[in-house]
């Protein structure tokens, strides 16, 4: 958690903020550098300097409220985001133009593949946080619904073998 508070202290730009608990958003609202924050969590209340504090996004809506490349820095908790990874690593590659930190539980080798098929740059800060750096990464309409395909695919695989495993 220290590592990630020196990295929020770092960051300027723009700012997606995914599950964050209260100490961090203090953290965000501390950083003069960063110039908008948008927080998509349950945590925050009150009125506070960034805007979507109290609004409310859905995040399969995601992408089409932020644009193409309009966010520097993404914070995710894993926790919050595992359920939405068949969309949110298409949205977050679309969305992001920098980095994307990640942390809680995480499946490091789920990343690995999920995010290598972008030429993404992911490194290990510790057991508890990933930062991944996405300047380079491009993505497009067939490369995201073959993966999704083939996400699926092995989703059902693994599926019916414990079917019959049982």
């Amino acid at each position: 958690m220290k590592e990630l508070i020196k990295i929020i202290r770092n960051l300027d730009g723009r700012v997606l903020g995914i599950g964050l608990d209260e100490n961090l958003i203090k953290e965000i609202e501390i950083n003069d550098k960063i110039t908008e924050c948008d927080l998509l969590n349950s945590h925050s209340k009150g009125k506070s300097k960034f805007s979507l504090f109290n609004k409310t996004i859905r995040i399969k809506k995601i992408r089409k409220i932020f644009k193409k490349k309009k966010i520097d820095y993404i914070i995710c908790n894993y926790d919050d985001i595992n359920k939405y990874f068949n969309t949110f690593i298409k949205d977050s590659i679309y969305i992001n133009k920098r980095k994307i930190f990640y942390f809680g539980n995480i499946d490091i080798e789920l990343l690995k593949t999920r995010y290598g098929r972008y030429d993404t740059n992911i490194v290990i800060k510790s057991k508890n946080l990933i930062e991944i750096d996405c300047s380079k990464a491009k993505n497009n309409f067939f490369k995201d619904n073959y993966y999704r395909l083939k996400d699926f695919k092995s989703k059902l695989i693994e599926v019916i073998g414990d079917i019959l495993m049982n």
